[in-house]
């Protein structure tokens, strides 16, 4: 039995450039069961910065929903991981808003790797999904969100399209998300 191989040579690895990207991202649903993002993820994350609403859960899930599925072209420039958060934003966070609450900044750095953190901080939101939760939440903490312990999906939706960072996305693409993930999965229960 022989194996065969494909091998890009030069020219075919350049034929790869930006124009085959896809015009949409993988959604986070292809990784990891909704649900599971749910129990191992972000419940644990939000419980562990004090946050206990399932309220702030589905909104939370259904911003890693709604962003993951964005087009790209309705993502901002250097957005980073599922939640597509901009690294100006991230910085802003930390220096602005951070900086002046010590504890939640504790709280949050104990999230992040040991190490890489200090490399590379915006590293984090790609690749380490807790860290990138806790700061998604902060996005809407830091613009004084209050949720209602029944927000509806049409609340939590509004409330995406209006307080978390994106170009052009809309209610819709939240309920969008939420339809197409609750498919298969009963989502909007603890």
């Amino acid at each position: 039995m022989t194996a065969s191989a494909t091998t890009l040579t030069p020219s075919s690895a350049t034929d790869l450039g930006e124009d085959h990207l896809p015009s949409r991202p993988a959604s986070i649903t292809a990784l990891m069961a909704v649900q599971t993002l749910r129990s191992t993820v972000i419940r644990p994350t939000l419980t562990f910065l004090g946050v206990n609403l399932l309220a702030a859960e589905n909104l939370v899930l259904g911003t890693l929903l709604a962003t993951s599925r964005l087009p790209l072209e309705c993502r901002l420039a250097n957005a980073i991981g599922p939640f597509a958060i901009p690294t100006e934003l991230h910085t802003e966070l930390w220096d602005g808003y951070l900086a002046q609450q010590p504890d939640q900044a504790s709280l949050i750095r104990g999230l992040a790797s040991q190490h890489c953190f200090l490399q590379n901080p915006h590293a984090e939101l790609g690749y380490n999904l807790a860290y990138a939760t806790a700061i998604a939440w902060l996005i809407y903490q830091r613009q004084g969100v209050c949720l209602h312990p029944q927000a509806t999906l049409a609340e939590l939706s509004r409330i995406w399209q209006t307080a978390y960072p994106h170009r052009g996305g809309r209610a819709v693409d939240f309920m969008d998300a939420w339809a197409s993930a609750s498919a298969s999965e009963l989502l909007f229960t603890a």
